[in-house]
């Protein structure tokens, strides 16, 4: 049985594991968590910046409780880096997992993340992951994330006009949905691009990061800690799980 720890780094409680039990097995189990303090969602460096520390401290209690792989849920993949200092289970971002698999299903893809603000930390992204040569755009829908289930028609058809903009306009083959709200939309969008001629792949990030993290996990495979060495310990005022020596062997 492998155990994948999903961490959504918002004070809104978003359900994302009770989405995602058709995925659970004999050979699987998924379990969430939520900061306690922080933004009500992430919209910006200001909010992934605010939400840091409760990350951390949420993917060392799910080490500590057994878990055998992380899973943030946030495209913009908060505090990715630190939380592999921080643990040695395998962690992985739902926006770096999915561009990576977007630029092998496709010669090039596009992000639909929520507001224009959020452009360009998906160019920036997709730089830092080594894939900017395979981003053909970065579309915003302008959608808050706290309003995309207030109309969920609306939603989708707008997304569907941002990916249809994407293909023509910018030469996209693979959609990324640009947030872990827009979950479940992937296989209805596919359908309303078909019916205009356009057939792509639509990638909904969490669950292909939940099955990507399992098979690390069942594979042993973790990130490197040449890569990602354990921070250096010290007193963490105020932060008294972040005594991180003993828990990033």
């Amino acid at each position: 049985m492998v155990t994948v720890h999903l961490i959504v780094p918002t004070t809104t409680e978003f359900e994302f594991a009770a989405g995602l039990r058709h995925l659970e097995g004999p050979e699987l189990r998924i379990t969430q968590s939520h900061i306690t303090r922080g933004p009500a969602s992430i919209e910006s460096e200001f909010d992934e910046l605010l939400c840091g520390a409760g990350v951390i401290e949420n993917a060392i209690r799910a080490q500590n409780d057994g878990a055998d792989a992380i899973v943030i849920v946030c495209m913009g993949d908060p505090a990715l880096y630190a939380v592999r200092e921080a643990v040695s289970i395998p962690v992985l971002g739902i926006g770096e997992t999915a561009m990576h698999y977007a630029a092998m299903l496709g010669h090039r893809f596009s992000v639909l993340p929520t507001l224009e603000r959020r452009r360009v930390t998906y160019e920036i992204k997709a730089r830092l992951y080594g894939l900017d040569s395979k981003l053909a755009s970065v579309r915003p829908t302008n959608i808050p994330v706290l309003a995309i289930e207030d109309d969920h028609t609306a939603t989708l058809e707008r997304l569907v006009d941002c990916a249809a903009a994407a293909i023509v306009e910018d030469g996209a083959d693979v959609i990324v949905l640009g947030c872990g709200c827009f979950q479940d939309m992937d296989r209805m969008m596919e359908d309303a691009l078909r019916q205009r001629g356009m057939n792509v792949p639509v990638i909904d990030s969490t669950p292909l990061t939940v099955l990507s993290a399992a098979a690390l996990a069942r594979t042993r495979l973790t990130h490197s800690k040449r890569a990602y060495p354990a921070p250096p310990p010290k007193e963490m005022k105020g932060y008294d799980l972040l005594c991180l020596a003993r828990h990033a062997e």
